[in-house]
């Protein structure tokens, strides 16, 4: 009876989903779609909850999904065949709308080709961070050929190349032994923060102004086949250097620099050399066995020294020594695991 029993039908055709113009009622299976009613904005909250491959994976359950995920701010693939992130980035740059804020990919396997794809692919899309963490691919006897590989096996590995990344801020990554070069041309705008570690290089290797013209913070550690670093830069205030054991040369032009931490570098070298031109510098962790040649540091207020009786005489260490006689704060380590501050 009507009134006791559901909805005339004509009620019951108002909430038919035919009803909606350009729109299937069914997904794939035959089952009602009924989540295409739900506002993008509630979507979208959706997905960013269940994470990025669970989000891929519901585009089969309804086509406003399909389409909706391709807005998602953040995408992060973790513990994925490194063939998805191309995938997945491919069907962003064709039905995408926004740029992604934030893209990490963290792959259970690491292949030079597939990789290039993928940051390729990511390049224009990206307005913020980007994080490649192949660490779960590292073994402590991969890490352990890796640091005791000769330098000239990186001359046989096929580098591949960095894409320019214009409105990146922040590039972190950890390459899993792959060798790595910059673009040729191109200039990352926006890019203040870049950590690059595990990786092999080709000799020389150069961050300059030109091509990082914001770039603020700078890490490199973990590099075979390194000999000569150029560092050229107006805007960096922060440099750590660590574990680039063939290093030969080292030169920093960096007026506005603020901390220089240089430590495990420089050990397959018997006459290593280093120039710091770095007027503003404040803090100093130099703990290699090579005395650099300085330009005047008047602001200096801490300097980190070698290990005493590690690397020098005491001449030569008397000699490091000199070149700092306007540090407010000396850090001096006796032996492993203790260290004496001296004001």
């Amino acid at each position: 009876m009507e009134g006791q029993g559901g909805p005339a039908p004509k009620k019951r055709a108002a909430f038919s989903h035919a009803a909606v113009p350009g729109v299937a009622s069914t997904v794939p299976g035959g089952t009602v779609d009924r989540l295409i009613r739900l506002p993008d904005r509630v979507l979208l909250c959706i997905l960013l909850k269940v994470g990025t491959k669970q989000a891929v994976k519901m585009g089969g359950v309804s086509r406003q999904w399909r389409r909706v995920w391709t807005r998602l701010p953040v995408l992060e693939f973790d513990g994925v065949d490194s063939s998805v992130p191309a995938r997945a980035l491919a069907a962003y740059q064709a039905h995408g709308e926004d740029d992604i804020h934030s893209l990490t990919v963290s792959p259970n396997q690491v292949d030079g080709n597939q990789t290039t794809a993928w940051l390729s692919l990511a390049a224009p899309l990206l307005s913020g961070r980007l994080r490649s963490n192949n660490r779960r691919t590292l073994t402590r006897e991969t890490l352990q050929m890796f640091l005791a590989a000769e330098a000239g096996h990186v001359g046989i590995r096929e580098a591949f190349e960095l894409p320019c990344f214009k409105k990146a801020t922040e590039i972190l990554m950890d390459l899993g032994f792959l060798a790595l070069k910059l673009p040729l041309v191109g200039v990352f705008d926006a890019l203040r923060v870049m950590w690059l570690e595990h990786f092999w290089q080709r000799r020389e290797f150069s961050i300059t102004g030109t091509m990082f013209p914001s770039l603020q913070e700078l890490t490199i550690r973990m590099v075979r086949g390194l000999t000569v670093l150029t560092l050229d830069s107006k805007s960096l205030m922060y440099i750590r250097l660590s574990f680039l054991l063939e290093l030969r040369q080292l030169h920093i032009l960096a007026p506005g620099l603020d901390t220089l931490e240089v430590t495990l570098c420089f050990y397959d070298e018997p006459e290593p050399f280093a120039t710091i031109a770095a007027e503003r510098l404040k803090v100093l962790r130099w703990e290699v066995p090579c005395v650099p040649e300085l330009r005047k540091i008047p602001h200096l207020l801490v300097l980190g020294a070698p290990p005493v009786t590690t690397f020098w005489s005491e001449d030569i260490y008397a000699e490091f020594l000199d070149r700092f006689p306007a540090a407010n704060h000396l850090e001096l380590q006796i032996r492993p695991g203790n260290c004496i501050v001296m004001t």
